[in-house]
């Protein structure tokens, strides 16, 4: 276990680079779920991340961002190609989750919220940090969230519910703990991720 990321934010020390950055595509989601804004891909393989946004009209831009540009930042990059919209005014200050009736996408944006504020789940609770490659969804049903093994040479892609997020805080750590408990023998993902074999599992077995 380690008391540090890999890579601390500038913006929060104690979290990972990568923090603020799904933190603040997941308020973007949220303000833009009823737009039909898709945060489609979040890549961090490599040292710039790269995030990929859609639209139902066919709009389409990809972003090579700063993880710490911002919300305002994030926006008016994205308000080139389509329609985005801020979050709630009392996003950064309340606790929110998506009631029993919400869509897809604003589960989806309280699924990266939880990635976004919970990185400690790569550092400080396993024998050995671990690594979010990427955060892809379909929009509809399903979220894949790509955890590299450092001390296997493999990657595990864990594929959650949509369904099922906003139900229970700590989905980042049940994220981490399934992709270490994925075997060896775990049936091969189609796209290996940053060149590495990607086993495919679900959140929830069964």
């Amino acid at each position: 276990m380690s008391t540090r990321p890999t890579r601390p934010a500038r913006r929060w020390p104690a979290a990972e680079w990568w923090a603020p950055l799904v933190t603040d595509l997941a308020a973007i989601q949220r303000g833009s779920a009823s737009l039909g804004l898709v945060v489609r891909r979040i890549s961090l393989t490599e040292t710039t991340p790269s995030v990929e946004v859609d639209w139902p009209d066919g709009g389409y831009i990809t972003l090579r961002p700063d993880p710490e540009a911002g919300v305002p930042a994030l926006l008016d990059t994205l308000g080139a190609a389509g329609p985005a919209a801020p979050p709630p005014l009392d996003h950064d200050d309340m606790h929110w989750a998506p009631g029993p009736d919400a869509p897809p996408l604003l589960r989806y944006a309280w699924l990266l919220d939880q990635l976004g504020t919970a990185s400690d789940a790569w550092y400080a609770y396993v024998p050995a940090p671990v690594a979010l490659l990427e955060i892809r969804t379909d929009g509809t049903e399903t979220a894949d969230i790509a955890v590299a093994r450092p001390d296997r040479p493999d990657a595990v892609r864990v594929r959650a519910s949509l369904a099922g997020c906003g139900e229970a805080a700590g989905i980042g750590y049940a994220v981490v703990e399934r992709a270490l408990k994925a075997e060896s023998g775990t049936p091969l993902a189609q796209e290996p991720i940053a060149g590495l074999p990607t086993r495919l599992v679900r959140l929830q077995e069964g």
